[in-house]
């Protein structure tokens, strides 16, 4: 069992240590848990005080209180992670700060459009093919972003808080731009995460199952699994369901990622886990 994004409370919507989230892994029987603290440097240049007034993540001090984490993790992997939240603006900071720690993995992800984090809801004030639309312009563009990762997270955020009759992002009008997006995504090997940090109907993780679909159809191999945790009753949510899903589409394995270099776990039945 393995989870590929986690936050403590060094990240602003944290809720508890990462002494907590690795005891709560570890006692569900997982090898592998990243913590993946926030890093919003897109936040800087949104324009808007809400944003510009949530608490940074203080890189020295994420690191002193992973490794203490870390001395005391038994049977577990540990990894040291972090969430690049891109903006085309960051990217020169990205390059620098990314470089300075030893991470073991990078999750590349997108949650401002319009000069706002999606949740307040001010794209919303658009239609839905403006804010789906630009949306997944950034997410192309954060793609192909200069810095170093190796994740691609959440596909398909705008839908979480989305307003609209029809949440789904897998839509005729964006496949031509979702093609892009998975083509950059197999081109530059990098892995795309099953985020189970959603509640919509008959949706069980991000990306949805028709985006998943179309990744593997067109040559894509690298997934891991992500409960994109804040609390530690959340790590490895909606697992072996997860499991059963991407399996069924032609999945065998889960990536993983230590040192920044991946390894394949086999994506195995979990009979009676939720």
């Amino acid at each position: 069992m393995i989870d590929s994004h986690s936050h403590s409370k060094l990240s602003h919507d944290g809720k508890v240590s990462i002494e907590e989230l690795r005891d709560r892994a570890t006692s569900l029987g997982a090898q592998y848990l990243a913590v993946t603290e926030h890093l919003d440097r897109d936040y800087l240049y949104c324009g808007l005080s809400r944003e510009l007034f949530i608490r940074q993540l203080d890189l020295p001090k994420y690191r002193r209180d992973f490794l203490k984490a870390k001395e005391g993790a038994k049977g577990i992997y540990l990894a040291y992670g972090i969430e690049a939240s891109y903006a085309i603006k960051a990217e020169n900071r990205y390059l620098k700060e990314l470089s300075q720690y030893p991470f073991d993995v990078i999750i590349n992800s997108v949650h401002t459009v319009y000069k706002g984090d999606l949740y307040l809801g001010k794209a919303f004030k658009h239609t839905r093919a403006e804010a789906y639309g630009a949306y997944l312009e950034a997410v192309l563009e954060s793609v192909k972003a200069s810095y170093e990762y190796d994740i691609v997270g959440h596909i398909g955020y705008v839908s979480r808080y989305a307003p609209y009759d029809q949440k789904s992002i897998c839509t005729s009008e964006f496949q031509g731009i979702i093609d892009e997006i998975i083509g950059e995504i197999i081109a530059r090997g990098k892995t795309v995460e099953c985020n189970t940090n959603v509640k919509l109907p008959g949706i069980v993780f991000l990306p949805e199952v028709a985006f998943l679909k179309r990744y593997k159809e067109l040559g894509g191999e690298r997934v891991t699994f992500s409960s994109d945790a804040h609390t530690p009753d959340r790590i490895c949510e909606k697992y072996a369901e997860t499991c059963r899903i991407v399996k069924s589409l032609g999945f065998e394995n889960w990536t993983i990622y230590k040192e920044r270099k991946p390894e394949l776990v086999k994506i195995e039945d979990f009979n009676g886990l939720a």
